[in-house]
C-alpha cells in the first residue's frame, strides 16, 4: 500500500507545472518633521505603499498615475498618534491600474509641497517556466519515425516492467 501511494505521488508531482511567483509586498516610507526616508523606491505592480506620518500635522500624498495632470491619488495622513492608523497613508498598486513607469509622489503639507518621493513600479510578470519557443517535444509529427516510436514505447514498457517488479517484491516482503 505504501508503494501505490508513493507511486501515486510521484506521479503526479511529475506532472504538475511549475510557475514563479511571490505575495504582495509592503513598502513603508517615513515621513519625519523636516526628511522623507526613503524618497526613492522601486517597486511591483500589487504592491502597497505605506506613507507613515509622524510630525504632528496633516500631510497629503498625491500622485498623478496617467501623467493627464490631474491627481489620481489624494490620500491623507494624519498627525502623528500612536493609537491609531490615522497617520498613515495607504496606497495599492492595482496592476489594472498602475503599469510599469516612473511616477511621482507629492507630499503636501498645509496645501504647499513639502516634499516629492520617485516611485519606479516594475511589472509584476508571473510566468510558467516553459521551453523557449519553438522548442518541440518528440518527435516532428509531420516526419514518419519508427525509430522514435520504438524506442517510446521500449521505455514506457521497461518503466511498467520496473514498477510491476516493485510491487510484487514489496508484497512479498510485507508477508
Amino acid at each position: 500500500m505504501r508503494v501505490k501511494a508513493l507511486a501515486a505521488i510521484l506521479v503526479v508531482t511529475l506532472l504538475m507545472p511549475t510557475a514563479a511567483a511571490h505575495g504582495a509586498n509592503t513598502f513603508s516610507f517615513i515621513m519625519r518633521n523636516q526628511s522623507i526616508q526613503p524618497d526613492t523606491a522601486q517597486v511591483l505592480q500589487n504592491d502597497t505603499l505605506i506613507f507613515v506620518n509622524t510630525a504632528n500635522h496633516n500631510r497629503t500624498v498625491l500622485i498623478d498615475i496617467d501623467g493627464d495632470g490631474l491627481d489620481d491619488v489624494d490620500c491623507e495622513a494624519g498627525p502623528s498618534e500612536s493609537s491609531s492608523t490615522e497617520d498613515e497613508c495607504w496606497v495599492w498598486l492595482d496592476p489594472l491600474i498602475w503599469g510599469a513607469g516612473v511616477y511621482e509622489a507629492k507630499l503636501m503639507e498645509n496645501s504647499t509641497l513639502w516634499h516629492t518621493v520617485e516611485l519606479t513600479i516594475v511589472l509584476d510578470n508571473h510566468t510558467e517556466t516553459l521551453p523557449p519557443d519553438g522548442f518541440v517535444f518528440g518527435p516532428d509529427p509531420s516526419e514518419s519515425n519508427e525509430e522514435g516510436a520504438l524506442l517510446s514505447t521500449a521505455v514506457l514498457l521497461a518503466g511498467a516492467a520496473v514498477f510491476i517488479w516493485v510491487i510484487r517484491n514489496v508484497k512479498e516482503g510485507d508477508e
